[in-house]
């Protein structure tokens, strides 16, 4: 039996990296696909010619998430700089 995000309270972790000209293509993706993910830029990176953005979607969603990101990479270039596990506390 699968548990749900409400028993688990898990959460999949990651962060990306992607040229800066190519955040739009991200953000536009995230919300496109809404209640996916949520996400946000790591403020450190808005100095660079890059961007690294946090996400985390239920643990449950995980796979779909990195199947989106798959997608995405076949578009831009995009690194996934740390992926993890996470608490939702």
């Amino acid at each position: 039996m699968q548990q749900t995000y409400q028993s688990t309270k898990q959460l999949f972790y990651c962060i990306l990296r992607m040229p800066k000209d190519d955040a739009y293509f991200v953000y536009f993706t995230f919300e496109s696909n809404e209640g996916m993910c949520f996400y946000s830029t790591v403020d450190e990176s808005l100095k660079g010619q890059y961007r690294d953005i946090e996400v985390r979607c239920p643990i449950e969603w995980k796979p779909d998430l990195l199947a989106l990101i798959e997608k995405l990479k076949q578009e831009i270039r995009l690194d996934i700089l740390e992926e993890k596990t996470i608490s939702d506390s």
